[in-house]
């Protein structure tokens, strides 16, 4: 039997099959050693950083020195055929695409290495979109800001942020659209109203769990601001929330989620300072009724898109009875955890509202009427949830499956009437459909 060695040392013209395997490690070897790689850096020795240099074999000496010389001979004939690209060689338009795939954080040490990459780095189109995960932004804006590029920022995502005093009014962002302030505790109203002042073409201000603001208001006038998150801001109230809309006529996108201290007075603002509203989220808002959801869809009507109720308990068939009768144009609705909805209201649903792409009833009052409503009067719903319904069967389940083959997700968990027959009839008719549930047994 041949060992090892004599194996590694046969010739390259009649090989076998444990040849060409071998053959093959020692091209990959060569592939991606580096002598065979130039990615712009001439400080590598590659005799002292090649790993592939010692062994423990006995016969190491000759396998070294054939792996030598096979190298040796593949980097000829690859030199011959091709050329070497290192990143250095690249065009500055390959560069710069290359860039943009990277985030602020790279971009950031890449400009280190070199000169060439510094000035590709810096290119204004690439500090049209940044994130600064620091508690103090200011010393990387200032440094932004030195080079010129702050000017050029669409987007600003600095969410965390504990030190934000004054930035807005040292550094002028002219190209400023879309500001993330999540998570910035300490910020107050003085400092949004610093922010708006002196970015005049913000259209989108997400505030999501800054916890300290109360309203969102410009000393210069009616702001541009089109998306507005709210989310979390549990110090927002009818009062504040009322001084916000009464300076954003155009605001399209208001999302309350978790303000629990606004009312159904807040829902007749909305409806009358924002004529254009398409998406509003009041989920968790527990003091929201039928009262102030009859009088946001009566004036808003088809221009309502998106409407999020979640657990809101005071909401029942009353109001989105209303919502079903006026905003037929509705592709989202979240009426989870809303107990006292039932049928009634949902069948209304199906028949007003036949856009509907999402849709979710969980823990509501609802069984196989809805279901079956639903398979006739709303074919394009993509998404639907059902977790908690606990008078739906298979029956329903069944109807869906068939009618709305197109289905791509459904959340059928906590629906203890629902047994692998239904579960198989949307396995079988909505082939890419990605089922949630809670019964083990659905998946053997």
């Amino acid at each position: 039997m041949d060992s090892p060695c004599s194996l590694l040392l046969s010739s390259f013209g009649d090989q076998s099959p444990t040849d060409r395997v071998i053959n093959h490690q020692l091209q990959k070897l060569s592939l991606y050693s580096p002598d065979s790689i130039d990615l712009g850096y001439h400080t590598l020795d590659n005799n002292t950083n090649n790993p592939y240099r010692s062994s423990s074999s006995p016969c190491s000496s000759n396998l070294h020195s054939t792996r030598q010389q096979y190298q040796h001979k593949k980097q000829q004939h690859y030199h011959h055929h091709h050329h070497h690209v290192g990143l250095l060689q690249l065009d500055d338009n390959i560069l710069l695409k290359i860039f943009s795939w990277l985030s602020t954080r790279e971009r950031c040490r890449l400009s280190q290495t070199c000169h060439r990459l510094w000035e590709i780095a810096w290119h204004p189109s690439l500090w049209r979109d940044i994130e600064i995960k620091t508690h103090n932004p200011i010393i990387a804006l200032k440094s932004i800001a030195i080079r010129g590029c702050h000017t050029y920022i669409k987007r600003l995502n600095i969410e965390g942020t504990t030190n934000f005093t004054n930035i807005f009014t040292l550094l002028k962002f002219t190209s400023l659209t879309s500001l993330i302030l999540r998570n910035s505790r300490k910020l107050n109203d003085n400092d949004i109203t610093t922010i708006l002042d002196n970015c005049q073409y913000l259209k989108e201000l997400d505030l999501t769990g800054c916890i300290y603001v109360t309203r969102v208001y410009s000393q210069i006038g009616t702001t541009i601001l089109e998306s507005l998150d709210l989310s979390d801001c549990h110090c927002v109230d009818d009062s504040g929330l009322v001084m916000t809309l009464s300076k954003t006529p155009n605001l399209e996108f208001l999302y309350l989620r978790r303000c629990i201290k606004i009312t159904d007075a807040s829902l007749v603002s909305v409806a009358s300072y924002c004529c254009s509203m398409r998406q509003l989220s009041v989920s968790d808002c527990n003091k929201i009724t039928d009262f102030g959801i009859r009088e946001l869809a009566a004036r808003l009507g088809p221009s309502l898109r998106y409407l999020s109720v979640g657990k809101c308990d005071r909401v029942s068939d009353a109001g989105l009875l209303v919502v079903a009768r006026h905003c037929y144009k509705l592709r989202y609705l979240n009426a989870r955890g809303c107990e006292a909805l039932s049928d009634t209201a949902t069948v209304a649903l199906t028949r007003g509202c036949p856009r509907l792409r999402a849709l979710d009833i969980g823990k509501c009052d609802v069984g196989d009427v809805t279901l079956e409503a639903l398979s006739t009067g709303c074919p394009n719903l993509k998404k639907l949830s059902i977790c908690g319904c606990d008078r739906v069967t298979d029956t329903g389940l069944e109807s869906i499956a068939y009618y709305i083959r197109g289905l791509r997700q459904l959340n059928i968990g906590e629906c203890p009437r629902i047994t692998k027959i239904g579960y198989r009839a949307v396995k079988s008719y909505c082939r890419r459909c990605v089922i949630e549930h809670t019964n083990p047994g659905f998946s053997s």
